[in-house]
């Protein structure tokens, strides 16, 4: 927490709660996140950037649209105009501050989180998240003595917010040009999760052609359906209708949908790593081979499948695959359910994913569970765990290293910490940037395995928390 007393007036400055990481600040409403780090945020960001037009969306949450209402507030007190583009998902808004060559915009969503969370997550020029660096000034700028309400200005100063109800419309009709016709036509069952993506997703994929039926997509604050994070254990109920009416496949997003999880013809839920290795394979085949960008935590099959396409591969920090996608001018980015294409954007797109494979499945008559028959199995699990204190990285390192003497290839340290085993299998614990949360993933070629090293990381993270 931060409190700090403004030196000029003497007053006590609101008290920050939480810190501006992975391009915003996301935490439990009234707790962690409420009006007071939204109108700091606002703050530091408009100091960054400086007075310009900023756009603005929020999710389906009703503290989602009381904090953009702050934003917009905020920004208007601070010099800057706003185009408030009400509830859309987040990589609407990412495509507008870049059409409409925007300053930078804010979505207010606490994204894949559970119901009670809020947040605010930051888009710089070109609908492009903050980088790692940006990210660190506006955390500085967010702690500054400075007075956030800058008494004594003139009214002309103000900025004004002006209603935009186009961005829905601007989006779509893009990747409809993008995308043209379809082939063939699929039965799609839709999950936007209570989500913003309730008007999107299943407006595209009916007007390609397809026969589309929606669950979960009427737009609540309650997530009523099911938990906002699209994974195997919330996709339980929705595999099972799939299979129930016959759906081809099933396109399922997070609250604000930049997230994609799909659904085979078969009723599986796909592994993330899956989805992206065709990803990857439709993209290659369009653009030839070029540098990809995959989280630390992404599956050892999707860097094997990006080399053997010519690929060559860096591994990045979760939440930072954009910025070296960028850095790079790589060809494709990804981590667990998130997909870049610069081709459209240098932002997360579940929305332009889903359309994506829909019309490669189309344009060569492929049932989805067909189409990723080639991809190696491998079986990764991931355990989040609310643990009380920080985690101690030093300590993980130095448990893992005794319980896998003789077994140990390497170490990587990039976010958190990652065991590679000699047999190809890992295990990685990473504190959340997200959540007050510990995280486990690991992955094995052999299942038996993989369970194991996941009771194992569950253990060693608990009793490295300090």
């Amino acid at each position: 927490m931060y409190q700090e007393v403004d030196t000029a007036s003497g007053l006590i400055k609101p008290e920050i709660r939480v810190k501006f990481g992975t391009a915003g600040i996301r935490g439990v409403y009234g707790q962690e996140v409420s009006i007071n780090e939204t109108i700091s945020v606002c703050f530091a960001v408009n100091r960054l950037l400086g007075e310009g037009k900023f756009g603005l969306g929020y999710d389906s949450r009703k503290t989602s649209a009381i904090l953009a209402n702050v934003a917009s507030s905020a920004m208007n007190w601070y010099g800057s105009d706003v185009e408030n583009y009400g509830m859309i998902p987040t990589p609407v808004l990412a495509f507008n501050i870049k059409n409409n060559k925007l300053h930078a915009g804010f979505s207010v969503t606490a994204s894949h989180n559970p119901p009670e969370y809020a947040g605010v997550k930051v888009f710089g020029t070109d609908g492009i998240e903050f980088s790692l660096e940006a990210e660190q000034k506006v955390e500085q700028l967010v702690r500054q003595s400075e007075d956030h309400t800058r008494t004594g200005r003139s009214l002309t100063a103000f900025g004004s917010t002006f209603d935009n109800e186009e961005a829905v419309f601007s989006y779509r009709e893009a990747l409809l040009k993008r995308a043209k016709g379809s082939k063939k036509a699929f039965k799609i069952l839709v999950d936007c999760a209570n989500g913003a993506a309730w008007g999107v997703t299943p407006s595209i994929l009916g007007e390609l052609g397809h026969h589309v039926v929606t669950v979960n997509a009427h737009p609540s604050e309650r997530f009523p359906g099911r938990l906002p994070e699209p994974m195997r254990e919330t996709l339980g109920e929705v595999a099972e209708l799939s299979k129930a009416i016959g759906a081809d496949f099933t396109v399922a997003h997070d609250g604000d949908a930049d997230r994609l999880v799909m659904i085979d013809d078969l009723g599986n839920v796909i592994p993330d790593y899956k989805l992206s290795s065709l990803v990857l394979k439709i993209v290659v085949e369009r653009v030839k081979k070029g540098n990809v960008i995959i989280s630390v935590n992404s599956s050892t099959a999707l860097e094997k499948t990006a080399r053997e396409m010519g690929c060559s591969v860096q591994r990045s920090r979760l939440g930072k695959t954009f910025e070296e996608l960028y850095k790079r001018r790589g060809i494709f980015a990804s981590e667990p359910s998130k997909i870049v294409d610069p081709r459209w954007g240098y932002w997360e797109d579940g929305i332009y994913a889903s359309v994506l494979v829909t019309q490669y499945l189309s344009d060569n008559n492929l049932t989805l569970s067909k189409a990723l028959e080639w991809i190696p199995v491998y079986y990764n699990y991931q355990k989040n765990l609310l643990l009380p204190g920080v985690l101690d990285y030093n300590c993980a390192k130095s448990k893992m290293n005794q319980e896998y003497s003789g077994e140990i290839d390497r170490f990587d340290e990039l976010d958190g910490v990652k065991l590679y085993l000699n047999n190809g299998a890992w295990m990685m614990v990473r504190r959340s940037g997200t959540e007050k949360k510990v995280r486990v993933y690991v992955e094995s070629p052999n299942e038996s395995q993989a369970r194991r090293l996941l009771d194992n990381g569950v253990r060693i993270a608990t009793s490295c928390a300090k």
